[in-house]
């Protein structure tokens, strides 16, 4: 049995990154994505450099910050902000955004990672936006064009042309908020049976950005503690758990 603990988030701001790092170096944490239009993008890039222990791949955003190709119509505001969640779910579901401006604004992500020396070897994206009607189409045809594998919620979809797509035989997003303490983890990781699973997390230190622009913040430190505890470092030994990377499954 093969788990990617995938912290998400990675470049958001220097106290993720460093949470991140610790999750790695002294964790579970094997798997990251990195987030191309935020602050602290530079310095997880630095950190990616001197940790090739950790596998980066990238966090594709539309719902956060600014985007990285510009200003669009129908995926930013004027000023080239990305507009909330529940602005982007609705465009998306009543066919109002832009498919064109959505593939141009994920190359320009790809292509700023990409230049930075880092080489992703998974996609996907900052509140899941990625599985939204038309968007999900334009997230696949990129994950082909760069052979990287996924994380996606209707796996139905890696047919066809996106049959050599690959994602894990499970995804786990439910170490998250009230449910972050050990026991929880464990109830988690003793109920999955797939041979290949992805854990989504989000260990953090908070430093003042995170705290004044995501609501999801001091859980995050919570999660470093569980990840990095040796309760479940002993628990994942005894289970026989291999800890890896999108590239090695």
């Amino acid at each position: 049995m093969k788990a990617i603990f995938n912290a998400d988030d990675f470049g958001y701001s220097k106290g993720v990154n460093l949470g991140i790092l610790e999750a790695h170096k002294h964790g579970t944490v094997h798997s990251t994505t990195i987030m191309a239009g935020m602050p602290g993008f530079d310095h997880a890039v630095r950190l990616a450099a001197e940790n090739p222990g950790l596998n980066v791949g990238v966090h594709l955003t539309l719902t956060t910050g600014k985007s990285v190709g510009g200003i669009y119509k129908t995926i930013t505001d004027s000023d080239g902000s990305f507009p909330r969640l529940a602005e982007v779910e609705r465009r998306a579901n009543m066919g109002e955004t832009d498919l064109a401006e959505v593939e141009s604004e994920y190359e320009a992500q790809i292509k700023k990672v990409l230049a930075a020396g880092l080489k992703p070897d998974h996609f996907d994206s900052h509140h899941h936006t990625h599985n939204l009607p038309g968007i999900v189409t334009v997230f696949l045809k990129l994950a082909k064009k760069y052979g990287v594998k996924v994380r996606i919620y209707d796996k139905g979809l890696l047919a066809g042309e996106y049959a050599d797509i690959k994602t894990t035989g499970a995804f786990i997003d439910t170490f998250f908020d009230e449910t972050v303490t050990s026991a929880d983890l464990r109830r988690i990781l003793s109920s999955c049976d797939a041979d290949t699973f992805e854990v989504m997390c989000h260990p953090a230190y908070v430093d003042s950005f995170l705290y004044r622009s995501s609501s999801y913040n001091i859980k995050r430190i919570f999660e470093l503690d569980v990840l990095t505890s040796p309760e479940i470092m002993n628990f994942i030994a005894e289970r026989g758990i291999e800890l890896c990377s999108f590239g090695e499954i």
